[in-house]
């Protein structure tokens, strides 16, 4: 129950903030029922419950920033200066109740989370990494360049992933299968968090926590746990492997605004951050193949340039929209 001196005023937000609370700790056959009753009451209800599910995201993101302990595996990808400072402090109900009454609404519409519409697409720009959080109480972390589609019915949550990269934290719902589209493969978890790459035809998925499905058209699904990947090279050929806890740390570190390059060729890490710019990063082919490590900000391109030219003895040249690495 909704304390007394928790500032709820309006019923609907208050028990918006009840279904919000049951919905983190996962709901049992008899709860999926009433919400369902419930929001089918009353179109107002389904905007409380989002507004609501939205003041739990905010706080947590609040307590990882504050923290700074690491825990907060949500890669969040937003400017900082859209949420509250670390110093800010306050209780998961008052961060509901801050939404019910529009606080919270307030703040994400600032930029800092927004919550997505039932059947809508979500892109984001060429440098532009999204954190969205959805309707079931999942959250996608989008990558630069991406494009997707989320559809969820009381059976089902589908996600089509046309191109680009995203994280998925996904909320239990034993019933409703949350399941993933990059062209010909198909990613399915009920409660678990995985991330999926589509470049062309190849899919490359990575699982960071609990089990999922994968399969491609025509194909017997393989369970793929933490710890493993499940690569489509060139449309055929499903295959899984392990991945490494760092290598997994590193190629997701995108989430966090971060690209960790741990020796890999010139030309490799210039065409990653070419994935985040308009301006274009070239290499020169008499460089193309010497090997650079190091972990960079991905809007510091510059830097980067800086970086790697110092390591491979090589100059920056900028000009037209382009920086060169030149020996």
């Amino acid at each position: 129950m909704i304390d007394h001196e928790d500032p709820i005023t309006n019923p609907i937000d208050a028990q918006a903030c009840q279904w919000a609370a049951a919905l983190d700790r996962e709901l049992d056959a008899q709860e999926a029922a009433a919400l369902d009753a419930w929001l089918a009451a009353d179109p107002r209800h389904r905007g409380a419950l989002l507004r609501a599910q939205a003041g739990m995201v905010l706080l947590d993101r609040c307590r990882a920033l504050g923290t700074g302990d690491g825990s907060g595996d949500d890669g969040a990808a937003d400017a900082e200066e859209d949420v509250p400072t670390p110093g800010w402090r306050t209780t998961r109900r008052q961060a509901m109740a801050l939404a019910g009454v529009g606080v919270a609404g307030g703040l994400i519409g600032a930029g800092a989370l927004a919550l997505w519409p039932q059947g809508s697409g979500i892109r984001t720009r060429i440098g532009e990494m999204r954190r969205v959080p959805l309707a079931d109480g999942s959250m996608a972390v989008v990558n630069s360049g991406s494009e997707l589609s989320v559809s969820f019915t009381r059976r089902r949550r589908d996600v089509d992933l046309a191109q680009g990269e995203a994280w998925f934290q996904v909320a239990k719902a034993p019933d409703r299968p949350f399941t993933v589209t990059a062209g010909r493969v198909r990613v399915q978890a009920v409660g678990t968090a995985f991330n999926v790459r589509r470049a062309g035809v190849g899919v490359d998925v990575v699982v960071t926590e609990g089990t999922v499905k994968v399969w491609s058209e025509g194909g017997e699904p393989q369970l793929v746990k933490a710890g493993q990947r499940a690569r489509l090279d060139d449309g055929v050929g499903l295959a899984v492997s392990a991945i490494a806890p760092d290598a997994a740390q590193q190629e997701l570190a995108w989430r966090e605004g971060q690209i960790v390059l741990d020796d890999v060729t010139l030309a490799q890490a210039a065409q990653r951050f070419n994935a985040y710019h308009e301006d274009r990063l070239e290499v020169d082919p008499a460089l193309a193949d010497r090997r650079v490590v190091g972990s960079f900000q991905t809007n510091d391109m510059d830097g980067f340039a800086q970086a790697c030219a110092a390591m491979v003895g090589g100059r920056v040249e900028r000009g037209d929209g382009v920086i060169r690495i030149l020996k």
